[in-house]
């Protein structure tokens, strides 16, 4: 009587120990944050430039026309959100928004080969304008070694640029410039995420690149024979290759202070160049290509729920 009382305390006693790690097993599931969402600030410098030839076939001369944005300064602002499917699989929207509040155009003409023989020059201001970067990264814990892991990365990427040339104090025949140059690169990234975590930081590395395509069109205000809105457009495909650090420090479980340096780097091949005028037919010559350069440091918080 005795050992059937002790067996059916203890098959009692498993059962509902059993019970219990259930339902902390199941607790520990559903209250796993899947949620981040990280505001950021911070600064930003670029510079972008683009050329065209003087003909379709790219000659007479290769270069003509040639515009270098340069030390263009402003505010970067931005917003992830990401969210964990499984432990190991996340999926992570990106928005960063950067102001142009500082910087100059150089504007050149060429009669010759290997930029040679100029016949125009102007220095201008570009202290307008803006870049825009969106994106959806899918990401995937694919290995993992004590503190040290890595993360695949595909994903969806929409840039978009406005670029202003504006008149300048120092040349008189500029005044009322208000010339654009808007740029829009559509494509997909890939690349991997490598994080060293401690106790009390981690250490992260992104690198990425991507395939997108290119389309530009522009406005040129002052000059009559020139179509408005649209004066000329360029079409091409590009090339991204883009990295970043991060620093991050925990304050509690659901809260963290991070630090990002980040290189965008965006490489545009030839293409075509359409000029629309006003009273004759559009003329179609050869775009040289593009290259955009933005360096950014940004600091923001991360909350986890």
């Amino acid at each position: 009587m005795l050992i059937a009382l002790r067996t059916s305390f203890i098959k009692q006693f498993l059962a509902c120990l059993t019970l219990i790690l259930f339902y902390q097993n199941a607790f520990a599931q559903d209250s796993r944050q899947k949620w981040e969402l990280k505001p950021y600030v911070g600064i930003q410098q670029s510079k972008f430039n683009w050329s065209i030839a003087g003909n379709a076939d790219g000659t007479n001369p290769d270069i003509l026309s040639e515009l270098i944005w340069k030390d263009l300064k402003g505010a970067d602002f931005g917003l992830d959100i990401k969210y964990h499917i499984t432990s190991r699989l996340s999926i992570k929207a990106t928005n960063q928004y950067s102001t142009i509040t500082k910087g100059e155009v150089e504007d050149t003409d060429y009669a010759n080969d290997n930029r040679q023989n100029a016949f125009y020059f102007d220095l201008l201001n570009a202290n307008k304008g803006y870049l825009y970067h969106g994106g959806l990264q899918l990401s995937y814990q694919l290995l993992k070694f004590g503190q040290f892991s890595t993360h695949p990365i595909i994903g969806a990427s929409y840039h978009q640029q406005k670029f202003f040339l504006l008149e300048s104090a120092n040349n008189p025949d500029s005044k009322g410039l208000n010339s654009t140059y808007e740029a829009r690169y559509k494509g997909f990234d890939f690349g991997a995420e490598f994080v060293f975590k401690m106790q009390k930081f981690s250490i992260g590395a992104t690198f990425l690149g991507g395939f997108y395509t290119y389309s530009a069109k522009a406005n040129w205000n002052l000059i009559p024979d020139f179509a408005k809105p649209v004066s000329f457009t360029h079409k091409a495909n590009s090339f991204s290759l883009n990295g970043g650090i991060n620093l991050a420090v925990p304050l509690n479980k659901c809260l963290q202070v991070e630090a990002d340096y980040m290189i965008n780097n965006i490489n545009t091949y030839s293409g075509v160049d359409k000029a629309f005028f006003n009273s004759r037919p559009t003329e179609e010559t050869q775009f040289n290509g593009a290259n955009f350069r933005k360096n950014a440091i940004l600091l923001g918080l991360k909350f986890s729920f």
